[in-house]
């Protein structure tokens, strides 16, 4: 969260948006969380361990958080964009490490297309 699409002196804070101030312990907590998976991701990919060591619960319950926060900084009076794009990138990697952890390509059931549906 080192860029911002802002300009210096139109920066998020918490006099402009307040939403900050309410979530800002929980954004923390994210992106910590989202460093210390990042981090797994490249000691397997770099061939230092041998398997990713991410708990799956620890998993789910950051995903159920990075939403809610997501919520509440999106739904707010004023939406601090770039935190808020930030947050919805990392839980985008968020789902697809639990995707990972599946060990399956879907998601969920798929639906059943008939042939003269369209996509």
């Amino acid at each position: 969260m080192d860029d911002t699409y802002y300009l210096p002196n139109t920066e998020p804070s918490f006099i402009n948006y307040p939403v900050l101030r309410d979530e800002q312990a929980n954004i923390e907590a994210i992106v910590t969380y989202a460093e210390r998976a990042y981090s797994a991701l490249y000691d397997y990919n770099e061939a230092i361990y041998d398997r990713v060591d991410i708990n799956t619960d620890e998993l789910e319950q950051y995903i159920d958080l990075c939403r809610r926060t997501c919520n509440a900084l999106g739904t707010s009076d004023r939406v601090p964009h770039d935190v808020l794009i930030e947050l919805r990138s990392i839980l985008a990697e968020l789902y697809k490490l639990r995707q990972l952890a599946a060990d399956t390509e879907i998601i969920g059931e798929p639906d059943e297309i008939e042939e003269d549906e369209g996509i």
